[in-house]
């Protein structure tokens, strides 16, 4: 990273929300700015909302997934565990 690159912190992005929001409901702006700014926003909250939801349903059948495969794959394994070798047989798989 070069020496002239500054990066924000977390009360840098606080601080600029709330002077986006400032700008759409107190500012002398003709309506159409100001209501340009509120949609703006209120879809950034939205797909926020939306990808949060996402990642969060997307994440629970997956573990539901391993858990369902657990018991099929000892069912699948327990025959071979259990497969015995009799009168001198050589069994190779």
């Amino acid at each position: 990273m070069g020496e002239e690159l500054v990066l924000a912190s977390k009360w840098d992005v606080g601080v600029d929300v709330v002077r986006f929001l400032w700008v759409g409901f107190f500012s002398n702006l003709p309506a159409w700015a100001r209501y340009t700014v509120l949609a703006l926003f209120s879809a950034t909250l939205v797909y926020g909302f939306v990808s949060w939801l996402r990642n969060r349903s997307a994440s629970v059948p997956e573990a539901e997934e391993a858990a369902d495969e657990a018991p099929e794959t000892a069912q699948e394994t327990a025959p071979e565990a259990q497969e015995t070798v009799q009168d001198g047989e050589t069994r190779v798989r």
